[in-house]
């Protein structure tokens, strides 16, 4: 029949068939979307044919489309079964959309154009064709379009047609399948396609988002988007370049100008180098905004007719080193120094003579003794003291001990060299033990080996972690001393951190505790780049983003370390601190090391360190209803933190306009985005250490100098100054950080904490700002919680 049907329609010159035998399947769950209403429900199917075996229920569904005409009445015929492969009848809500793919010239890239979009049952957004339902698993649809009177496009039997076949979104049997898009790029002669166009896929995007389901979740594909996105059917800000570029350029969390996070080498992104390699004035101004090409403004080359020349002067090699350079760049820069550790220990007394002679050592403290090596880029020890080496601007060291959770609040940091100000407790002079064959050993101490909670801590462990900058010639391949250097931020380069446990033999080569996150889980959001087999995520734009460069940046001086506030209007009180730097992430230099787990963090964010920052007076105050929930879900401690600040749950954060707010681009239920296999369940959170809080820490603030109430000693307060008095437990905490707030409600001008779920969780044994003496830590969570539970109402089974 098929053929029959090909032979009568090849008598005409206007109707061209092509017979496509592949079958994608795919089962993509849809979100929620806004644009275009289903059609009401339709009516049950009927039965299929005499003797044919067909669904009576189905939980995703797959097409295969057997045969396509373009012509002026265009026609296919598609099957569509269910995961067991049998036939699916009844169906009725289908989407269609047929575009050609016109090849650029004179410099112009590859577009898409749209010959016909049509659903059925129609709406006001489509138009229905003719349906029909074989009753046997197949369907055949007759476009109501006449796609050969499209003026964009002019058929030919050797360009590229996309036709995408969407189902689902109805009832088969007892339960909604979820919706697909089948995509088929073909030729009207039947031969394998010679191009398409794919600059990015679903999978590239999978990194970031769960799925990409819009308009009401019935388109799931970027092959999709671009082939009705298309400048013969939309406006300019429309166009699928310009709408992605839109919503993700300064607004995701990777760096601007790191192109390869969305536009990677993966199987299906045919074309993922188009970024580099067809630079044209639409897409590149999606991001060079200030750019007129017509009249030539801020662009050196002049005013630009067309794109016929830009690839003159913006080669594939140029492109790439102008946009990639700003954060992949450094890689070669930071081969040239390695601060290698190679031995860390606990010792129980202290051998460096000032450590003696401080007086500090009891029969509880102990120190940790750490050797640097400071090495080239071929692994070679340059035989240099740390301590003296002149090319570091800074090189610091954060070293906590006491096991999963530590013991100290912020740990010890060892800052040999360091931009920070002086600080006793905060910036202490480096103690050196010993220097003998390129090797630095200092001395930090006294640590704590006694915990409230833990108990003796002598049979733990520690880690230790580095932070590197230093300083190099103009060229960026010499390293050079800081003091020649003209630009210590310009010229440097950040070193590779390495994080490190080690207990009171020596350095561990087997992880202590369980791996939690990795950097392949964090930097397919955040940016990873490639050294060798290790890949490093590029965090520190979002870090900064609550930690600028307070030292040279006043303004903006009440911030975390150096908590306070400002008086900008001088009427001698602290103005609400609602004023936060607004660090979106860009196209800038490293500022800091490239983190190799994303959990060095915990050398300072931990359960001990009590939330200090200027949020406290402005976003939550002592007095309110919730002030000690308000200050749970803005803990520093890793685990809290982390996600309540993903959730958009901290304090500073849910407000209209706040430069801190997070719009997470994943389902939040998905634990396994960022966690590494089954590292959230409840099991770990069982008999951990209780987060500390300092519920007066504001009553103890000073306020400002009265004699300058801008960066002096009396606007600032570090926090290290923090006290605990109060505790909460830590199941709670970080169910509480993704769970405790709900939607704004009119007239709110931040989120309530919900007293529903704080109740349930009190009666399931959490405790929230009680004292010492009152902790009990005997949480129940994880007898209902447990993994299966928490796979089954996360939706990960």
């Amino acid at each position: 029949m098929m053929m029959i049907e090909r032979d009568m329609m090849m008598n005409s010159p206007k109707f061209k068939v092509a017979t496509l035998a592949t079958m994608l399947t795919l089962a993509l769950t849809g979100c929620s979307g806004d644009d275009g209403k289903d059609g009401a429900p339709g009516t049950p199917g009927e039965d299929g044919k005499p003797g044919l075996i067909i669904a009576d229920s189905a939980k995703s569904l797959a097409v295969t489309v057997d045969q396509i005409l373009v012509a002026d009445e265009s026609k296919l015929t598609f099957t569509v079964r269910n995961e067991e492969d049998l036939p699916v009848v009844g169906l009725d809500k289908f989407g269609f959309i047929l575009s050609g793919l016109e090849q650029g010239n004179n410099g112009n890239a590859d577009a898409w154009k749209l010959l016909s979009s049509e659903g059925c049952p129609a709406s006001k957004y489509s138009k229905c064709g003719t349906l029909e339902d074989n009753k046997d698993g197949t369907y055949s649809y007759l476009f109501d379009k006449d796609v050969t009177t499209e003026e964009a496009f002019t058929l030919a039997d050797d360009k590229t047609l996309r036709l995408v076949v969407r189902v689902g979104g109805e009832q088969v049997g007892s339960s909604e399948v979820p919706y697909i898009n089948d995509v088929h790029d073909f030729r009207l002669d039947g031969n394998a396609v010679a191009y398409t166009k794919n600059v990015t896929t679903v999978e590239n995007c999978a990194g970031c988002h769960d799925d990409i389901a819009m308009h009401g979740g019935k388109y799931t594909e970027v092959e999709t988007c671009v082939a009705c996105h298309a400048d013969n059917k939309v406006g300019d800000d429309a166009l699928f370049t310009n709408l992605a570029h839109k919503v993700h350029v300064g607004v995701i969390a990777a760096p601007v100008g790191g192109c390869d996070n969305c536009h990677m080498a993966t199987e299906g992104a045919t074309d993922f180098a188009n970024w580099k390699q067809v630079p044209t004035a639409e897409s590149c101004s999606t991001c060079h905004a200030d750019v007129d090409f017509e009249t030539g403004e801020n662009h050196l080359g002049g005013p630009r007719a067309d794109n016929s020349a830009c690839a003159v002067c913006h080669s594939e090699s140029m492109t790439e080193m102008n946009h990639l350079s700003t954060y992949k760049g450094q890689t070669s820069r930071r081969e040239n120094v390695h601060l290698t550790v190679t031995d860390a220990k606990m010792v129980a007394a202290p051998q460096a003579q000032e450590n003696i002679d401080a007086g500090l050592d009891t029969a509880s403290t102990g120190y940790v003794q750490l050797t640097v090596d400071i090495r080239d880029q071929d692994g070679q020890s340059m035989n240099q003291q740390l301590d003296k080496a002149d090319f570091f601007y800074y090189s610091e060291f954060y070293i906590n001990w006491g096991g999963h959770d530590m013991a100290m609040e912020r740990g010890k940091i060892l800052r040999v060299f360091t931009n920070k100000e002086l600080y006793p407790g905060y910036v202490d002079k480096p103690i050196v033990l010993n220097y003998e064959n390129g090797e630095t050993t200092f001395e930090i101490g006294p640590f704590e080996m006694n915990d409230t909670f833990d108990g003796d801590l002598s049979a733990s462990y520690g880690m230790v972690t580095p932070r590197i900058w230093f300083c190099m010639d103009e060229t960026g391949t010499n390293i050079q001393s800081c003091s020649e250097t003209a630009s210590v931020w310009g010229q440097g380069a950040a070193g590779y951190n390495w994080l490190h446990f080690f207990d009171d033999q020596g350095m561990l080569n087997e992880r202590p505790r369980r791996q939690v996150v990795t950097n392949e889980k964090c930097g397919s959001c955040h940016g990873t780049t490639t050294r060798e087999s290790d890949g490093m995520v590029q965090m520190t734009l979002n870090c900064r983003s609550c930690h600028p460069v307070t030292k040279t940046d006043s303004e903006f001086f009440g911030t975390t370390c150096a908590s306070g506030s400002l008086d900008k209007d001088g009427d001698g009180s602290l103005d609400e601190q609602v004023m936060l730097k607004n660090l979106m992430p860009r196209g800038e230099r490293d500022w800091t090391t490239a983190s190799n787990a994303g959990e060095e963090c915990l050398a300072c964010h931990n359960a001990n360190n009590p939330p200090t920052q200027v949020i406290r007076d402005a976003h939550t105050k002592q007095g309110d209803a919730d002030y000690v929930e308000q200050l749970t879900m803005s803990h520093p401690d890793h685990k809290v933190w982390i996600h309540a600040m993903h959730a958009n749950n901290r304090a500073n954060q849910g407000g209209e306009g706040w430069v801190r707010n997070v719009e997470y681009s994943a389902d939040l239920a998905n634990c396994v985005k960022c966690h590494d296999g089954d590292s959230f369940d409840t099991k770990y959170l069982v008999g951990r250490k209780p987060l500390a809080l300092d519920l007066d820490y504001m009553d103890t603030y000073d306020g400002l100098d009265p004699a300058n109430g801008k960066d002096t000693s009396g606007n600032k307060r570090y926090a290290v100054d923090a006290k605990a008095d109060a505790y909460v437990s830590p199941t709670a905490a970080v169910c509480l950080s993704c769970h405790g707030k709900r939607a704004p409600e009119a007239g709110e001008d931040r989120r309530q904490v919900r007293k529903d779920v704080v109740g349930h969780m009190k009666q399931n044994g959490a405790q929230f700002g009680v004292t010492e003496g009152e902790y009990t830590g005997e949480e129940s969570c994880a007898v209902c919680h447990d993994l299966g539970n928490l796979k089954t109402v996360h939706g990960l089974n």
